[in-house]
């Protein structure tokens, strides 16, 4: 049996163009829509998100994530993300991911 962990989301709004976005815990198929229904509020411009917690994720959290930047691309903000494990960057890079997302430095 696979230790699920439930997906967390913390939102916070640091200024007034900024949402910033904590996950933590499992982002895959059962959890992804919780992403989706996020909103992108008006005047947002970023949207940080810090993936440094998250224990898994599958291919419909990736999608997800990118599901996210074109959201926040049609409404003229960016996502960075500003934090995310060594295991995450490289499946980034694996996918092609990396180029979508503003990461930090590693």
């Amino acid at each position: 049996m696979v230790d699920r962990k439930p997906l967390h989301i913390e939102v916070a709004t640091p200024d007034a163009t900024t949402v910033a976005l904590a996950l933590s815990g499992d982002l895959d198929y059962e959890s992804v829509s919780r992403l989706g229904d996020l909103p992108v509020p008006a005047g947002c411009t970023a949207i940080d998100v810090d993936l440094s917690r998250l224990t898994f994720v599958d291919s419909s959290g990736l999608a997800g994530l990118v599901r996210l930047q074109l959201r926040a691309a049609d409404a003229g903000a960016v996502v960075r993300v500003v934090a995310l494990t060594p295991y995450l960057r490289s499946l980034f890079q694996l996918t092609a991911i990396d180029r979508l997302f503003s990461l930090p430095p590693g």
